[in-house]
């Protein structure tokens, strides 16, 4: 059946004619992402040295792609311009399953995606473009990862966002600094003031880096209109492009991701004299710990962090964790390596756990059992100390009173929320959560890039 222009729908009309005038005459290749597509990126590019020759890779959020779509990015190097196809993928939740099927993220719209290409075999990168027909984005900053690392240790934070447990940062520090932990990157997005507080302390002493994290924002203005917005529709913030872009920054041998109830402790030692001692020179990428919820007793809310000196063990299943060897690890997950470099690479099970330190630990219905582990390889009673010490140094005499509220508000929120509707908890809770207390939030520009 044909139809003839003049019978064509006055919606469909004003679509074609209207909404995209400028999407007319591009010159586009066949299953090239173009203009008209949603889609925001990363304002970092990385050139990964750790593959021969070296790989260009970009992070975006967008709806699920083809294996046939691809990025058409023109690269410039001493007033040349090469142009490279990107293959892409969508990662984390969502690999081999776009549209996601796990339950908070399902109704995302947005969903994290990795584009990559091979580069020239110098791989020297001054600048980046990504071409989408019209439009055009120009990546802000180059990033070098794989040509060296060093010894040590690199945690890094999942996304803090509406924090208020400022205990547990004090405790995170304190607990990774004597398993050998070098450095600390944290991407931060909302918290309380006193959790900001903490955070800045530490970032003072040089000790921590703090790294922007807000809103992913708006999509080009030429067609934000007619999709979703980003922050309505991606999970948790976008968390699992933080998660990756942290691990390509890391520049010890070794690294983990890890929330601030959670420390990985060996049965003896630290952790990173144990990672060391079994990774060392082999090729193994990962080494997986199990996950044990920890009670605390005084509970750190009260500000008493004796609790340290004898731990309860809940025997509940909760997912594992891993430290990673950063010259072969290619995409983290939240819970295990989702992808090496190399095919050959091998994750193994460590002697250890990680010790999940629960707010909500008396109200988990679960068996109480006997395990060797503890916070600190060293003096417990000496790390006691330090972490008053540490308090009333940021607080002063009379240390702030812990209120529940602004957890319970959130789990609640998210309790509510229905299920056809994306977890995007940044914009999904923002109105609950403001009425509880004063946010401290970053509202750095142009973490992410549209392109006009």
């Amino acid at each position: 059946m044909k139809f003839s222009f003049d019978f064509l729908p006055v919606c469909l009309y004003f679509t074609i004619f209207y909404v995209y005038p400028r999407f007319q005459n591009q010159s586009l290749l066949k299953n090239q992402i173009n203009a008209s597509f949603p889609i925001t990126f990363y304002h970092k590019v990385y050139v990964d040295y750790r593959t021969s020759p070296p790989r260009l890779r970009i992070f975006s959020l967008n709806p699920c792609i083809k294996a046939s779509n691809y990025l058409l990015v023109h690269v410039y190097y001493n007033g040349t311009i090469t142009k490279l196809k990107l293959n892409g993928y969508s990662f984390g939740f969502y690999e081999g399953n776009c549209p996601p099927v796990y339950g908070p993220a399902r109704n995302c719209f947005y969903v994290p995606h990795h584009f990559y290409g091979v580069l020239p075999e110098n791989g020297v990168v001054q600048k980046v473009s990504i071409q989408l027909g019209h439009r055009e984005a120009f990546l802000s900053e180059i990033v070098e990862i794989g040509k060296s690392y060093e010894k040590g240790l690199t945690v890094c934070l999942q996304i803090v966002y509406y924090y208020s447990q400022w205990q547990n940062v004090i405790l995170y520090i304190e607990a990774w600094r004597a398993q050998g932990a070098t450095r600390f990157i944290v991407y931060f997005h909302s918290a309380t003031q006193d959790t900001k507080k903490v955070l800045d302390y530490y970032e003072k002493l040089g000790l921590i880096e703090l790294r922007p994290w807000p809103n992913v924002g708006a999509l080009s203005s030429y067609i934000a209109p007619y999709h979703p917005k980003i922050d309505d529709s991606v999970f948790i913030i976008a968390s699992h492009i933080a998660l990756q872009v942290c691990s390509l920054e890391i520049r010890t041998e070794l690294g983990i991701v890890a929330d601030f109830d959670e420390v990985m402790v060996p049965g003896d030692g630290s952790v990173l004299e144990y990672a060391e001692l079994v990774m060392a020179g082999k090729n193994i990428g990962a080494l997986l710990f199990e996950n044990t919820h920890v009670g605390l007793e005084p509970n750190i809310y009260t500000n008493d962090f004796s609790g340290m000196k004898t731990l309860t063990f809940i025997n509940i299943f909760a997912p594992p964790k891993y430290i990673f060897n950063t010259s072969l690890i290619d995409i983290c997950e939240t819970h295990s390596p989702g992808k090496f470099l190399h095919n050959s690479t091998t994750t193994l099970f460590s002697n250890g756990t990680v010790l999940h330190f629960r707010f909500n630990i008396k109200e988990i219905k679960a068996n109480v059992v006997e395990k060797p582990y503890r916070f600190f390889p060293n003096s417990t009673e000496g790390h006691i100390w330090n972490m008053h010490d540490t308090m009333h140094k940021i607080f002063g005499a009379t240390p702030p009173i812990f209120s529940y509220t602004p957890i319970l508000t959130m789990n609640l929120c998210i309790a509510k929320a229905t299920p056809n509707v994306c977890h995007s908890t940044g914009n999904l809770c923002k109105a609950e959560m403001d009425n509880v207390t004063s946010w401290v939030y970053d509202k750095t520009q142009g973490l992410f890039i549209t392109g006009e």
